[in-house]
Formats: structure tokens, sequence, C-alpha cells
């Protein structure tokens, strides 16, 4: 269970957000969600460079005995699979950002921020993971 999880932490976030917002489109205050898209385009932005430069630091330090114990047990390509879709996610939340920017209907606006939080949720797993693999070199 915790491997489906693990693969597909932001397609099942993205889906629960996406029915949870629908639910409460009524409630929602579309001009707080509006500056939110904003901030979220900051966020993948930074996110998406800090995930480049956490495959920097694995590809430069192929010598260390916990990289080669990681590579062995899968977990190395395992993180680096998690990597790249997780900045998949944040392109994907950087384009769904700017289309709901110039297409002004609520719909899209709630679309883009399911997406968003779909993609956060991969971004967080993905680091925790990562911070996890450095923790094994103590």
């Amino acid at each position: 269970m915790y491997r489906i999880f693990e693969k597909h932490a932001g397609a099942i976030v993205f889906v629960i957000t996406i029915f949870v917002l629908f639910w409460l489109k009524n409630m929602l205050c579309m001009t707080k969600i509006e500056s939110s898209l904003t901030d979220f385009l900051n966020i993948f932005s930074i996110f998406a460079g800090f995930l480049t430069t956490s495959i920097s630091i694995l590809y430069s330090i192929q010598d260390k005995d916990f990289i080669i114990t990681a590579k062995t047990s899968g977990a190395y390509q395992d993180l680096l699979n998690l990597i790249y879709k997780a900045i998949g996610c944040c392109v994907l939340s950087i384009v769904a950002v700017i289309i709901a920017k110039l297409i002004t209907v609520d719909s899209v606006k709630l679309i883009a921020l399911s997406i968003c939080f779909g993609a956060l949720s991969a971004v967080i797993l993905t680091g925790f993971l990562f911070i996890k693999l450095m923790c094994l070199n103590k």
C-alpha cells in the first residue's frame, strides 16, 4: 500500500483535492485563489530548482558507501524516479497556473489549484525521501 501511495502521491492528492474544491466551490473566494495561484507559481519555480540541485548532489556523491548501498537495494533509482516525477509535477503546475491566469474561468482556477496541491504532495514526499537517504550517511 505504501509503495502505491509513494508512486502516485501527486495524482491521488490531485483527485481528492479536485473533488473537495468543486464540492466547496460556492463557499470559496476566487480572488484569494487567484493570489494563491500566483504564490504557487513562485513556489514551484523554487521547488524545480531545488529538485534539480538534489539530482546534481546525488550524481556528485556516487562514491559514498550509503549511495552504493542505496543503489544495490534499488532505493537510489526509486528516488531518482520520484525526483524526475516531482520536477514534471512542478512544470505541470507552472503551466496550469499560467493557463489559469490567462483563462479567467473559475473551474480552470480550481483545476489549476488542484494540480498545485498534487504537485506539492509529490515534492514533499520526494524531499522527505531525499532527506531520509542523506540520513543514512550518519
